[in-house]
């Protein structure tokens, strides 16, 4: 009798070493080939989309190579996937459905929607838009936000998304990879044709391939976080961005300045390895 091919392909990934069992893994060494990080002093596209799932994202995980794009005419604009609602811990304590949680949601959200454009401000970056899914919820809300990502991926037409990273560990930030890729699904090929990935880091280190050099633009960063007030009430945000980003300086640029890091590839590429997280 034949054996199953699923059962063969089971049994060859029992007797394989751990990093071919895995099937990322495996994608990324052969993408990979343990390459040092491509290191670059200028922006890394002329037109960048930055999906952010929460208002601080942006300024948190990428404002220095925002910056940097807009100081080197770039253009950069920034869609808010959620309101950030819940992003205060005494009122996630406050009974779910209740009246006071939701009036302290709403004025959240309103005071973290006037937060981000003073972030973005801070950058440089004029150009934005807030999808207003519930924070928390993302993933429950994607088609809504695919529906208004895929026009500006035809309209728009840029050649490097910003988002963050498939592995970050957070519900939102995962989602958002779902976002974009139900959006290039909706957009078509020829509209996301050339298309550059750059997945970035905000609550979890990531495998980089590339780190941007944001030295010159650090203070642009440091004022724009400065603005997400809400949030640093209870996390130190800034003292934590400016260890990571001085430890991707000293690992990739010999010690000097601060530098931001990404996974990035090409389109398809960066859709292979986030559907092999799945697998």
């Amino acid at each position: 009798m034949a054996v199953p091919w699923r059962w063969l392909a089971a049994a060859l990934r029992r007797a394989s070493p751990h990093w071919v069992r895995n099937a990322l893994a495996a994608e990324l060494i052969g993408y990979e080939r343990w390459r040092p990080p491509e290191v670059l002093h200028a922006p890394p596209g002329r037109r960048l989309l930055v999906l952010a799932p929460h208002p601080d994202d942006e300024s948190i995980a990428c404002g220095g190579t925002l910056a940097l794009a807009v100081a080197a005419g770039a253009a950069v604009q920034v869609v808010f996937l959620t309101d950030g609602r819940l992003g205060d811990a005494a009122l996630r304590r406050l009974p779910e459905g209740s009246a006071g949680r939701r009036a302290a949601e709403e004025a959240l959200a309103a005071r973290r929607q006037g937060e981000a454009l003073a972030a973005l401000a801070a950058l440089g970056v004029t150009e934005h838009c807030f999808a207003g899914a519930p924070d928390g919820a993302l993933r429950a809300h994607l088609a809504t936000v695919a529906d208004q990502l895929a026009p500006l991926l035809v309209q728009w037409r840029p050649d490097t998304v910003l988002l963050p990273c498939f592995t970050d560990r957070h519900a939102d930030h995962f989602a958002a990879n779902l976002c974009l890729f139900a959006a290039v699904d909706r957009a078509g090929p020829a509209a996301c044709a050339g298309l550059r990935v750059l997945g970035y880091e905000a609550w979890s280190p990531l495998y980089a391939n590339l780190v941007v050099d944001v030295d010159a633009t650090y203070a642009h960063k440091r004022r724009a976080i400065a603005c997400h007030a809400s949030q640093l009430a209870g996390v130190d945000y800034l003292a934590g961005v400016e260890g990571l980003n001085r430890f991707r300086a000293i690992s990739s640029m010999a010690g000097c300045g601060h530098a931001e890091a990404f996974l990035a590839a090409p389109l398809p590429t960066y859709r292979r390895l986030a559907e092999c997280l799945l697998a």
